[in-house]
């Protein structure tokens, strides 16, 4: 770990508060039941047990993300973290539905703040190229493995100690992380304390999300067609549309518009997107299978997650080194591929089906797609940004990835026919399509790769001098020879080099 006087950030400490944000997204589902048995949840009003996090957390990335920007990334993680901590405890000992309920809207409001100042302090103190690579690619297992391990922590904790369990799992974890960063993040809020905040466009953005969330939050159990999702929907896109305008009309925009033009930060949204569709939808179906279908208990399907999750954490390392070696490209058309794989068994799945010969090779192909995912797309969604701005990439990917989670979850239930009424039991047409659909999102990333990242690597540039006297000046477009041979563009940006190091770490 690194010292509050500088130097690299303490790369574990801010991937066990990332892990503690991934699983805390996942763990609450299979204690779903014990939760309405104690707090007495109607079916209908269960499902904000997990929609409130998701909206909040969702509404609020793109805010949270540029807010790290203006006040300090270490203000912004100390602080939410111990607003995180302190609505898990809150939740821990809920006695009512709406007490339960408003503790996750908090863990998701203070979680919206945590996980963009997490990737953008990686993302600025590690220099882009293999640095970064192994960096991004702690970060992306250890989302990956609290995401798969979520379950499976979840049916243990809720089978042998109560749901209860589940929410103060966070507390003694989140109270050491919060009394180590204080001491050892180094304080970054004079270097950014001049920017200012888009408040209109804040206001806007932060809204239109929260419609678009709302809306897939209540289309499972409402209806596509209901007045509320509807009018969310279409309030979400009016808010968009008007925070777009006023981005192109201010001095110091929120998203400055120009930033999409980073080919590898655009297509690596676009893939986060996906790919969290393909978490979610599968995460949920296969455990409904095992439950619905399988008739397993809550420890017997949150075991039934851990070979996944084992296989996130064994094929980690190698994923880094690959991706270093063959480049963002080529590693996300192999993560496709294996999530497109793992789908297609998926669908397989009958009335009478085994666990081992469907839902285990399966998983397993899902999580090493999954892997491959989470730490590649961080890479990509980060290259080539410029230190200023790292928070507002971070805001961005994320913002993309809980997108990807909300609205194809939703599809997917559609897809299943679970759209009339409280959530009944699933026909085993519905489980084959939903992985049907998880597959043809796949493909979706497969193209995105292959097209969207043909020009891009993530293989460190040879150093450069600076720049001749009378050369190319800040915002032209410097191109350099990747280590594959194809030609790449990266836009100066604020003083920053090509490769996105701060001036001050080169």
């Amino acid at each position: 770990m690194t010292s509050r006087t500088g130097g690299r950030p303490p790369l574990l400490l801010l991937c066990s508060a990332q892990f503690i944000l991934a699983l805390d997204f996942a763990i609450v589902n299979v204690a779903l039941g014990g939760m309405q048995r104690d707090l007495g949840f109607t079916d209908s009003g269960l499902q904000w047990v997990v929609g409130a996090y998701a909206l909040f957390f969702g509404g609020f990335l793109l805010l949270g993300g540029r807010a790290g920007d203006v006040i300090g990334r270490k203000r912004l993680f100390v602080g939410g973290l111990s607003v995180f901590t302190i609505a898990s405890l809150v939740g821990g000992l809920a006695t009512t539905p709406f007490l339960l309920v408003a503790s996750r809207a908090l863990q998701g409001l203070s979680a919206a703040a945590v996980s963009p100042a997490i990737l953008a302090l990686i993302a600025a103190g590690f220099p882009e190229g293999k640095e970064r690579v192994k960096a991004m690619g702690v970060f992306g297992a250890v989302s990956s493995a609290g995401f798969s391990g979520g379950v499976a922590a979840g049916g243990l904790l809720t089978e042998y100690i109560g749901w209860r369990a589940v929410m103060l799992v966070n507390i003694p974890v989140g109270v050491l992380i919060v009394a180590l960063a204080a001491g050892k993040l180094a304080a970054d809020h004079r270097a950014t304390r001049s920017t200012k905040l888009d408040v209109p466009g804040a206001i806007l953005v932060t809204s239109a999300m929260c419609a678009f969330s709302y809306g897939l939050t209540i289309a499972a159990d409402r209806g596509w067609g209901s007045t509320a999702v509807v009018g969310s929907l279409t309030a979400g896109v009016l808010l968009l549309g008007a925070f777009l305008v006023v981005q192109t009309r201010v001095a110091a925009p929120l998203v400055p518009l120009s930033i999409f033009r980073n080919r590898a930060l655009s297509a690596g949204n676009g893939i986060a997107f996906l790919s969290g569709g393909v978490m979610s939808v599968s995460t949920f179906f296969i455990t409904m299978y095992l439950q619905q279908v399988l008739e397993y208990s809550p420890v017997m399907t949150g075991l039934a997650f851990f070979p996944q999750a084992f296989v996130v954490f064994l094929a980690s390392v190698p994923v880094v080194r690959l991706t270093g070696r063959l480049g963002a490209r080529n590693m996300l058309v192999i993560g496709g591929l294996l999530l497109l794989a793992g789908s297609v068994l998926l669908s397989r799945v009958t009335a009478d089906g085994s666990y081992w010969l469907v839902v285990l090779p399966g998983g397993v192909l899902l999580g090493l797609g999954v892997t491959v995912m989470m730490i590649t797309t961080a890479v990509a969604a980060t290259s080539g940004v410029a230190g200023p701005q790292m928070g507002l990439a971070s805001g961005l990917y994320n913002s993309g990835r809980q997108l990807g989670v909300g609205l194809c979850l939703a599809l997917g239930v559609v897809l299943a026919g679970m759209v009339q009424g409280a959530v009944r039991a699933i026909p085993i047409s519905g489980f084959q399509t939903a992985f049907w659909f998880t597959a043809a999102l796949s493909a979706g990333i497969i193209v995105t790769a292959a097209l969207g990242l043909r020009n891009t690597a993530v293989a460190a540039p040879a150093p450069r001098p600076g720049p001749p006297v009378g050369g190319p000046s800040t915002g032209d477009v410097d191109r350099r020879v990747d280590r594959d041979g194809s030609r790449q563009d990266a836009s100066r940006q604020d003083g920053e080099n090509t490769a996105g190091v701060p001036a001050a770490a080169r």
